[in-house]
């Protein structure tokens, strides 16, 4: 069975996540692994990221060194000293895709922190095949507003520029209209994703668009094919989420 790495954190209502990631790739029919970077509880009404230290997660990839993955996603990373393990142990598995998607955890959006992540990011998103930021996160890594259908395919591109891999570009319902629109920029072309807007709750739509994208990517799709499929899923993800987020196992 094909095996997919996920790297991501914990989410305690398990609507995004790695909780998420798994139960796609599962649905999706493939097998799932996970190396956890962090977990997450509700202290005094204040939603907390704690952060496992770079030591266990490095300890959890290195346990896993000998598993044949054929794609792996890297989701939530707590700090750029994370970002670094995990960049540092992607540099032996290149010849399998690997998904980016850019969690950015700010309290402040400090240019110098920014500056960090940037650094980071950009090693890591060299070894992927394709990176897949929400709306907000393209804003920071651009430090501009995206605010229409056109910044959508320019900050696509420019992205592509910038960081030397393809780029999904989760416009989603953040954009104003009645479509929640992607665009998807390969390096040499790009095109426009949409589907109607969903109601409710779209908690962990990210995670399960990333966590697709890579699980059809291993099952041997090309960057077109598995993007299309993958804006399928969480489309019926969302379709039937309930109040914790989108819902993969769900899907009928």
């Amino acid at each position: 069975m094909t095996k997919i790495l996920t790297i991501a954190g914990s989410d305690i209502f398990s609507g995004g996540g790695l909780q998420a990631d798994l139960a796609t790739i599962t649905q999706i029919g493939a097998k799932g692994f996970v190396a956890v970077t962090c977990v997450t509880a509700l202290v005094a009404d204040e939603f907390q990221v704690q952060p496992l230290t770079p030591l266990q997660l490095e300890q959890q990839l290195m346990s896993l060194a000998d598993v044949p993955f054929a794609a792996i996603k890297i989701g939530l990373l707590p700090s750029p000293e994370h970002a670094y393990v995990v960049y540092h142990w992607l540099k032996g598995r290149q010849r399998v895709p690997i998904v980016f998607d850019p969690v950015l955890v700010l309290k402040e959006n400090k240019d110098q922190v920014l500056g960090q992540w940037a650094k980071v990011f950009q090693k890591i998103a060299a070894l992927s095949q394709i990176m897949t930021p929400n709306l907000r996160e393209a804003e920071l890594l651009l430090g501009r507003d995206l605010c229409d259908q056109a910044d959508l395919q320019a900050g696509a591109e420019e992205l592509s520029r910038q960081f030397g891999t393809a780029v999904y570009l989760k416009g989603g319902s953040r954009l104003p209209g009645p479509v929640a629109l992607d665009f998807v920029w390969t390096g040499q072309s790009g095109f426009y994703l949409e589907t109607p807007q969903e109601q409710g709750t779209i908690n962990g739509s990210g995670c399960v668009l990333a966590s697709s994208l890579t699980t059809y990517l291993g099952q041997g799709q090309d960057v077109v094919k598995a993007s299309h499929l993958a804006k399928q899923f969480v489309t019926a993800a969302i379709e039937v989420a309930d109040e914790w987020g989108v819902s993969p196992y769900a899907i009928k």
